[in-house]
């Protein structure tokens, strides 16, 4: 049996403030080294860019990106502050993109770029208010981009609604082994060994995703509890508890010790919430309570922020998109769709910094201490 092993040694030297000390590159490059001689390889590149923190005016001082050309999302007000915050997200976006590619270029000096297939994608949207840790696009739509040498047509777009639940069939399957009965996934093959281009499965028309706990941010670790399901056309959310504040809400000091807990700390973030009173509408769209369902049309209202659910004229839609939810989480045992709740005793187990003060596995001398300990995600609004 072969053991996994991490490659984290190489570190790099001169890096801006939260980038991640790791030199990906050189690190991947040992992992070459070490593999056996003609035998298949598997690596895992887990970059931690864009993760926060972030310097503050990185991506103006050291990249020179205008803060003209960056476009706001209409869900956040346009000034000086957010556009420096979105700059400094596309630097380190910028950082990994340049250890992909020597990444590429590794495999490509060690003749086996060809026969590998090269998968990018993200965990989550990018860490903003109404993004990362939202059913709306701008956290659950992930970047996507295969790569397997002549087996892949290059340069096609393809349209189909896919899920990162379809990669492990799909690997599988390139290599040979049986998928097993009980992945919910399906293989992306045949759409990779097409030559097609927009809609290449039209079986493929909708995907679901959905939410419970993301940080430790209310009582008893109580959680946020929604489903979506997502078509071309539409996105129909359903939010079991409405009367809970999605971002985890002002009163409650989560475990990155901040209020509003599941939205990371940022000048973005900052911005909104220490101006509220002034720009209520932004203020609700990114950290308000939320209606029981939400209905966007998603080609006429890309940023859906125009929830349709009580409009009469798409009563017919929202019914139909209700109902395929309902039968999709019967389906699949969702505990929702019964009544039932069993995330509210999972233990959260986050092992150390302020966090682990909710990590009910612990003792309790080591959950005080951690009460003391500072936030692992200090304030930021104007940080050098």
């Amino acid at each position: 049996m072969t053991l996994i092993k991490e490659y984290n040694d190489r570190l790099e030297k001169e890096i801006a403030y939260g980038i991640d000390k790791r030199n990906y590159t050189e690190n991947f490059k040992d992992f070459l080294k070490d593999r056996p001689e003609n035998s298949p390889f598997f690596f895992w590149f887990g970059s931690t860019e864009p993760h926060r923190e972030y310097q503050y005016g990185v991506g103006a001082k050291e990249v020179n990106l205008k803060s003209a050309d960056v476009e706001v999302p209409l869900f956040w007000p346009d000034n000086e502050i957010i556009r420096q915050d979105i700059m400094d997200y596309y630097y380190e976006i910028m950082w990994f993109d340049t250890h992909l590619a020597g990444m590429v270029y590794e495999l490509e000096q060690a003749g086996e770029l060809e026969n590998t297939i090269v998968i990018v994608t993200s965990d989550n949207g990018m860490p903003f208010p109404r993004a990362k840790v939202n059913l709306y696009d701008w956290g659950t739509h992930m970047p996507l981009a295969i790569r397997w040498g002549e087996k892949v047509k290059s340069g096609r777009k393809v349209d189909d609604l896919v899920s990162l639940t379809d990669l492990a069939p799909t690997i599988l399957e390139a290599i040979g082994l049986q998928i097993p009965s009980e992945m919910t996934g399906k293989s992306l093959i045949s759409i990779l060994a097409s030559d097609k281009e927009g809609i290449v499965e039209p079986s493929r028309d909708r995907v679901f995703t959905g939410l419970e706990r993301h940080t430790y941010c209310r009582p008893e670790g109580a959680t946020y509890p929604a489903r979506a399901m997502r078509t071309h056309d539409y996105l129909y959310i359903r939010n079991f508890k409405p009367d809970r504040w999605p971002t985890g809400g002002p009163n409650f000091i989560s475990s990155n010790k901040t209020n509003h807990g599941d939205v990371d700390a940022c000048p973005t973030k900052t911005f909104i919430v220490d101006n509220q009173e002034t720009i209520p509408k932004y203020f609700e769209l990114n950290f308000g309570k939320r209606p029981a369902e939400e209905l966007y049309d998603v080609h006429n209202d890309p940023v859906q922020t125009t929830n349709l659910a009580n409009d009469p004229d798409y009563a017919d839609v929202k019914a139909d998109l209700s109902k395929k939810l309902t039968d999709y989480l019967k389906e699949t045992g969702d505990p929702r769709i019964e009544g039932k709740d069993p995330w509210k005793d999972y233990v959260y187990h986050q092992a150390n910094g302020f966090g682990s003060a909710y990590n009910k596995s612990l003792p309790d001398h080591e959950r005080a201490r951690a009460k003391l300990r500072p936030s692992d995600h200090p304030d930021q609004k104007f940080r050098d």
